[in-house]
C-alpha cells in the first residue's frame, strides 16, 4: 500500500507541475437524501441520477427479495474535459450505496452511505468500483485499483456485510495485489468474525508454487458502513490497507 500511495503523490505532484486541471469533487450538499419508503427500487433514485450496479436478495432473512443499488449522478459539472494524462472527460459525480428491505407491500430504506463507493481521483486511475452482489445473505462490494501511469502494481479487493443486530457489519473482505510486469502476487482473505487472515503469495504464472500461512488478526471489533466508510483506507494491519 505504501507503494501505491507514492505512485498517487506522484502523479499528482506530476500534473500539478505540468498544467493539469483540477476537477471539481462532490460536496456534502450534492448527495439528496433518499426517500424513507417507496413502492418500487427505481422510485428511490432521485432525478438525474443513473444505476452503476444493482443486485437483489435476501439480506435480512425474512426470505423477501432486498436490492441493494449503486447510483450516480449525472450532473454535467461534475465532467471535465482535458488534454491532460489519462481518461477525457473525467466524470467525478457522487455515488450513493443504498440498501433496501422489503416492507408492507414495498420498499424501506435500510442503508444510504454516500462515501463507500470509491471514485478515481484523477483521470489515470480506473473506475475503483466494479460490482455489488448478494450472495446467501451476504452483501458484497467488488473494487479495484489501477493506474495507467506511474507504477506495475494493481489489485482487486471485495468487502463483505452481514446485517446483524440492526447493522451492517464487514465479515470478509479478499485483496490480491499483482504486479504487471513480474506476474508477482500476494492475496489476502480476512475472517474477521475468526479473527484470521490467509495470505498467498507466488506468481499469477503457477510457477513456483503458492506459499499460504495463516495469522490472527489483533482487531476484535466487527467494522461497520459508519467505522469503516470508505475503501483503500482502513489500516487493518501495520502498513496494510483494505
Amino acid at each position: 500500500m505504501k507503494r501505491i500511495l507514492l505512485i498517487l503523490i506522484f502523479i499528482c505532484g506530476f500534473q500539478t507541475i505540468f498544467g493539469q486541471p483540477e476537477f471539481p469533487m462532490p460536496a456534502p450538499s450534492d448527495y439528496p437524501v433518499l426517500p424513507k419508503t417507496a413502492a418500487r427500487p427505481a422510485d428511490f433514485i432521485p432525478s438525474g441520477w443513473k444505476i452503476m450496479g444493482e443486485a437483489e436478495g435476501d439480506l435480512n432473512g425474512d426470505k423477501r427479495k432486498d436490492f441493494a443499488l449503486v447510483i450516480r449522478a449525472t450532473q454535467p459539472k461534475f465532467i471535465t474535459t482535458h488534454d491532460g494524462l489519462g481518461e477525457s472527460p473525467f466524470d467525478t459525480n457522487p455515488r450513493i450505496l443504498a440498501v433496501l428491505f422489503w416492507e408492507n407491500d414495498g420498499y424501506k430504506l435500510a442503508l444510504q452511505t454516500n462515501s463507500y463507493i470509491a471514485m478515481a481521483d484523477f483521470p489515470t486511475m480506473s473506475e475503483p468500483f466494479q460490482t455489488v452482489k448478494i450472495e446467501n445473505g451476504v452483501l458484497r462490494l467488488d473494487f479495484e485499483l489501477f493506474l495507467s501511469a506511474g507504477g506495475w502494481g494493481m489489485s482487486n479487493q471485495n468487502y463483505k456485510f452481514r446485517f446483524q443486530n440492526g447493522k451492517f457489519v464487514l465479515i470478509g473482505a479478499d485483496k490480491t495485489d499483482t504486479q504487471r510486469n513480474s506476474g508477482e502476487m500476494e492475496s489476502r482473505s480476512f475472517n474477521f468474525v475468526t479473527r484470521k487472515v490467509q495470505i498467498t503469495t507466488g506468481n499469477i504464472s503457477g510457477k513456483p508454487k503458492d506459499k499460504i500461512v495463516w495469522k490472527t488478526l489483533r482487531s476484535k471489533e466487527l467494522k461497520t458502513f459508519e467505522t469503516f466508510p470508505k475503501p483503500f483506507e482502513w489500516e487493518v494491519e501495520k502498513d496494510y490497507f483494505l
